[in-house]
């Protein structure tokens, strides 16, 4: 049971402040990699932690005037530097530095390319699961942004705690009476190469609609990253969280909009953080270990 009262004081810009400073220190000293779950990892990815890593050469291009790019690449910037740069050194991981987890997507001709790779590391179960949620009524599409402020609370707070090991404040804190679902429309990126996309996953009831997986992406340059990927607690076991990851990948891939051209890495978080279950998401997906040519994101 959530506690109404919370919500008034979780406005409160001290106790966010607190907040925030007790997830630093959490994932600081708690799930910080280390050295020994590095080498784990790296060996069930089949990689050598005695030879180079491959580098992504990041570009965010800076020089673009939109009037995002004052945005969305110090954003980026900022998310690159949380993992582990190689500033032209090759060498494996920083002892203590998060490696990042990166899916190079100019290598795959179309969906069909990556699909295929994905179901021989599942043996099918990945693409089984989504076929399954579409079944099921599930489907997904471009939201509009902060448009499901709500619902995207709501599913947040549907589990106690996540993968990365951390209570989950909204589980316990109920949504603030001022919190709603404004179910605006999704607006096209004024420039392809600097934007933000939000997706949902919902499923279709005579009620109407309930979101129960949420995603946004962010691009700067040749790059995506992903800023959240969650889905609701009761509808993981139907493949939601697959039905949504297939479908934007497709979109992605088929290459047939001016924001998806040119992207050549999408970047996952690290390849340390979280539990086996995060990690073993990102394996089945083909994200792999690979340092980040800052070089190209100053």
């Amino acid at each position: 049971m959530r506690f109404q009262f919370l919500s008034r004081l979780a406005v409160s810009p001290t106790l966010r402040r607190a907040a925030r400073a007790y997830k630093d220190a959490w994932k600081l000293f708690y799930f910080w990699p280390l050295p020994a779950l590095r080498k784990s990892r790296f060996a069930k990815l089949g990689v050598d932690r005695r030879e180079p890593l491959g580098v992504a050469e990041i570009n965010l291009a800076s020089e673009c005037k939109c009037r995002h790019t004052s945005h969305y690449v110090p954003l980026t910037r900022e998310t690159i530097r949380q993992l582990t740069a190689s500033n032209g050194d090759t060498s494996t991981a920083r002892l203590f530095g998060a490696t990042a987890a990166v899916s190079e997507l100019d290598t795959f001709a179309d969906f069909d390319a990556w699909r295929v790779q994905v179901s021989r590391a599942t043996s099918g179960k990945y693409h089984r699961s989504a076929n399954k949620a579409r079944r099921m009524g599930y489907s997904a599409r471009v939201v509009g942004f902060n448009s499901c402020h709500r619902s995207v609370y709501e599913l947040t707070g549907s589990k106690f705690r996540r993968s990365k090991g951390l209570p989950v404040w909204a589980a316990l804190i109920a949504p603030p009476a001022t919190l709603v679902d404004t179910k605006k429309p999704p607006v096209a990126p004024v420039c392809p190469e600097h934007w933000r996309y939000c997706w949902g996953a919902f499923k279709t009831t005579g009620a109407g609609e309930k979101l129960v997986a949420s995603a946004i992406l962010v691009r700067a340059g040749n790059t995506v990253w992903i800023q959240r990927f969650i889905g609701h607690g009761d509808a993981l076991k139907d493949g939601v969280t697959k039905l949504l990851i297939f479908d934007i990948m497709q979109w992605l891939l088929a290459r047939a909009e001016p924001g998806t051209q040119g992207i050549r890495y999408l970047l996952h978080g690290s390849i340390e953080e979280g539990d086996d279950g995060l990690f073993d998401w990102k394996r089945y997906l083909g994200f792999k270990p690979m340092l980040l040519d800052s070089a190209h994101a100053s």
